[in-house]
């Protein structure tokens, strides 16, 4: 067997429906190079543990499988990589071209400027019955480090399904907050200070947005919270060294106003950014977490058509005392 040159990790929490489609994807891979498969689950309580073991005794499959949910697969994840190149593939997603490891691997080889290598992906909204491409208009090409300006001709954010990665760019013993390598916002932009990015215009992942993920599964303000958070962690990992670019990104994910914009854009101080940034996250929180996130006292549904609805809502500003 050819040494791995890859590894895989599948992170997987309660996909038992889902889980044997995204590891198929993976085995299905057409490669003139090894390639390792970790498993790591997050101690699911739907039966995927069960599914998972039929799949231990492959040689190229190792899997780690948790008692107690307690997170940070990725992490642990990347902890056991010991090969030139990686992938993450959360297990309610699939890869859809079977060449698509070889093709990532083959430029990365041949562009040693680049960090990591990712295509486009097909968004597949399983309640609503649709699907889109995660990028339109986006050419096969390289992506460097800064970016002129945070637009698609300068600056994208590939899906995890999509992305391979060189190991060597990272340090973990290095790296402050390790979690900035868990999110997608987060991990492109440090990967991008490691090298040029090189996309290709091809769809060949299927990023299932199923209502019930992580991210998909809470609400538009909780997703719009998390992202912010997690740019204001990739912040404080590089010391705010690239507070201009990640202002923008933390603006716009709390829709913040432009003087604000301004503000924390042109701040210098590192510890005034920081009590900036943590100020502007919890005023949201209380704003649009505490209280939105709470059942409503009255709640009307009018249908429209089969598609759409109106709602009425009546929610308590403050809890009472």
């Amino acid at each position: 067997m050819t040494a791995p040159l890859v590894t895989v990790l599948l992170i997987c929490y309660n996909h038992a429906d889902s889980f044997e489609k995204a590891i198929q994807s993976v085995l299905n891979q057409k490669t003139s190079f090894g390639v390792k498969i970790i498993v790591l689950d997050d101690a699911s309580t739907d039966g995927s543990q069960e599914i998972i073991k039929r799949y231990k005794d492959r040689p190229e499959v190792k899997c780690v499988l948790r008692e107690k949910n307690s997170g940070g697969l990725v992490i642990e994840g990347l902890k056991l990589v010991d090969t030139k190149y990686f992938a993450v593939l959360e297990t309610d997603d699939y890869w859809c071209d079977d060449n698509k490891l070889q093709e990532q691997v083959d430029i990365l080889e041949n562009n040693p400027d680049c960090s990591f290598c990712a295509h486009n992906t097909l968004v597949n909204y399983t309640v609503e019955g649709r699907t889109k491409k995660y990028f339109n208009g986006v050419k096969t090409g390289k992506f460097t480090f800064p970016p002129r300006k945070i637009t698609k001709k300068y600056y994208i954010e590939p899906h995890t399904s999509s992305r391979v990665c060189r190991t060597e760019i990272m340090n973990l013993d290095e790296i402050k907050n390790a979690f900035v390598l868990s999110s997608d916002i987060s991990a492109n932009f440090y990967f991008l200070t490691k090298g040029s990015l090189y996309y290709i215009d091809k769809v060949m992942s299927v990023y299932n947005y199923t209502g019930k993920g992580v991210y998909s599964g809470v609400s538009s303000y909780r997703q719009r919270y998390n992202s912010a958070l997690r740019i204001k962690e990739l912040n404080t990992e590089f010391g705010y060294k690239y507070n201009r670019l990640l202002a923008r990104f933390f603006a716009t994910r709390l829709n913040l106003i432009f003087y604000k914009y301004l503000i924390l854009k042109y701040t210098r101080n590192p510890e005034r950014l920081e009590k900036m940034y943590n100020g502007i996250l919890a005023r949201y929180e209380r704003k649009y977490l505490n209280n939105r996130e709470r059942k409503p006292v009255l709640l009307l549904d009018l249908p429209l058509n089969k598609k759409m609805s109106l709602v009425f809502e009546i929610r308590r500003e403050k809890e009472r005392v």
